[in-house]
């Protein structure tokens, strides 16, 4: 049985990593108070579902994968790099970028990619 000192100092610890603000409640709390509280809540199911497929890797053994297979992992690193730049390039065009209007079906799977 695990020691209730130990428990206690798992559940303060566990406690301080979820109240601790990260990307993905900034873009909740930027998307709510932008677009509001609908799509704050529908931003919310896409973050929900970033978590699951995190959660369902794992369940399916995904890092004893890349423990067995490093190229894999290899792969899986550069393609997340060409990702971020891929993201990055729209920043690095000349001039201002002209604004969109925003769609809310868009906000589940950018809720989706912030898991990442």
């Amino acid at each position: 049985m695990i020691p209730l000192t130990d428990l206690l100092l798992f559940a303060m610890a566990a406690l301080i990593v979820v109240l601790t603000p990260g990307p993905n409640m900034i873009y909740l709390i930027s998307r709510s108070i932008c677009q509001g509280r609908a799509a704050g809540v529908i931003s919310l199911f896409g973050v929900l579902a970033g978590f699951l497929v995190h959660m369902l890797a794992a369940a399916v053994g995904l890092t004893a994968l890349f423990l067995a297979i490093p190229l894999a992992y290899e792969i899986l690193k550069w393609l997340g790099a060409l990702y971020l730049l891929f993201l990055a390039w729209p920043g690095r065009r000349s001039g201002p970028v002209p604004a969109r209007p925003s769609r809310r079906a868009r906000s589940p799977r950018i809720g989706l990619a912030s898991c990442s």
